[in-house]
C-alpha cells in the first residue's frame, strides 16, 4: 500500500526518477499558485508543465493494471473533499489516471491500426474535451497524453508510419496548450511560455526511454539523489497526502474555500485575471 515498494526498483537513479521528480516540482508550484497566491498566475503557468508527464506516464506504462493505491488514493481525495468543504467535480487526478488506464486498455490498439481511426479518435477526443474537463481534471486532453505515451512505448509495433505519429504529437500539443492558455485566461507573455514549455515538454516526451544512470548515482551521491528518488517513487503519496494536508489548512486558517462537510459541485476558489 502507501509507501511499500514491491516492484524491485533499482537503486541507480532512472529516467522515470527525473521525469517524475521533474512532474512532482511543477506540480508543487502549481498547488501554491492555485491554493495560496491565485492572483500569480505565473506559478500556474509553470505548472501546467506537470500533468502532462504524469497522463503520458500513465500510457507509455507497460502494465495496465490498476493498482490499489492508486484507487485509494482516488477514494481518499474524494472523501476528504467532502469532509473538507471541497469541490465534488472535476474529479481529481488520479480518477483521470484510472480512467487513462482503462481507456488505453480498451481503445489504444484500435486507435494505432491507421491513419483513418486516429484522426476519428483525436477528432472526438477535442471534441470532447469541455463536457469531459467538467466531469474529470483535464477531460479528455488526459486520454491524448495516454495515447502519447502509448505510441512512444509501442512505436515498434503500432500501425502508422513515424511521420503521423509526429503529427499526432504536435496537433495534441498544441491542442493542450491552446486549451490551458484559454482555460487559465493566461495574458500573451503567460501564453508564449505555456506553448514553449508544452513544446519542450512534448520533445523530451517523444524522445522519452527507460534509462539507468548508476556513474550518475554515484556522483550525484546521498541526499541528492535519495531526494530525487523519493519524489520519483513516491510521487503519488506525496500528492494525495499534501493535497488533504494544504485543504485542511486552508480549513482550519479559514482562508474562505473550504468549510467543514460542505462541497460544493465545481470549484469555487478565485481564478486569476
Amino acid at each position: 500500500m502507501f509507501f511499500k515498494r514491491t516492484d524491485n526498483l533499482t537503486g541507480n537513479l532512472t529516467s522515470y526518477d527525473f521525469l517524475k521528480f521533474a512532474a512532482l516540482i511543477f506540480m508543487i508550484c502549481d498547488h501554491v499558485g492555485a491554493f495560496f497566491i491565485p492572483e500569480e498566475a505565473w506559478l500556474r503557468a509553470v505548472g501546467r508543465l506537470s500533468f502532462p508527464i504524469f497522463f503520458f506516464l500513465a500510457g507509455f506504462s507497460s502494465d495496465t493494471k490498476i493498482k490499489t493505491d492508486i484507487i485509494l488514493g482516488a477514494i481518499l481525495l474524494i472523501i476528504g473533499g467532502a469532509i473538507l468543504g471541497g469541490y465534488s467535480f472535476p474529479l481529481n487526478a488520479l480518477v483521470s489516471y484510472i480512467l487513462i488506464k482503462v481507456f488505453i486498455r480498451v481503445s489504444a490498439e484500435k486507435t494505432f491500426s491507421g491513419w483513418e481511426p486516429l484522426l476519428y479518435m483525436v477528432a472526438a477526443l477535442l471534441f470532447l474535451i469541455w463536457p469531459t474537463n467538467q466531469l474529470f481534471e483535464y477531460g479528455s486532453f488526459a486520454f491524448l497524453l495516454g495515447l502519447m505515451g502509448y505510441a512512444v512505448r509501442n512505436a515498434d509495433t503500432i500501425q502508422i508510419q513515424t511521420w503521423m505519429k509526429i503529427l499526432f504529437f504536435i496537433v495534441s500539443i498544441l491542442s493542450i496548450s491552446i486549451g490551458q492558455i484559454l482555460f487559465h485566461r493566461f495574458d500573451l507573455s503567460k501564453g508564449i511560455f505555456c506553448l514553449t514549455g508544452f513544446s519542450i515538454m512534448g520533445i523530451i516526451l517523444y524522445n522519452f526511454r527507460y534509462i539507468e544512470y548508476p556513474k550518475l548515482t554515484k556522483i550525484l551521491t546521498m541526499p541528492i539523489s535519495h531526494i530525487i528518488q523519493f519524489g520519483g517513487r513516491y510521487t503519488l503519496e506525496i500528492y494525495v497526502f499534501h493535497l488533504l494536508a494544504i485543504k485542511a489548512y486552508l480549513l482550519y486558517a479559514h482562508f474562505g474555500h473550504y468549510n467543514w462537510f460542505s462541497p460544493t459541485y465545481f470549484p469555487n476558489f478565485p481564478v486569476p485575471n
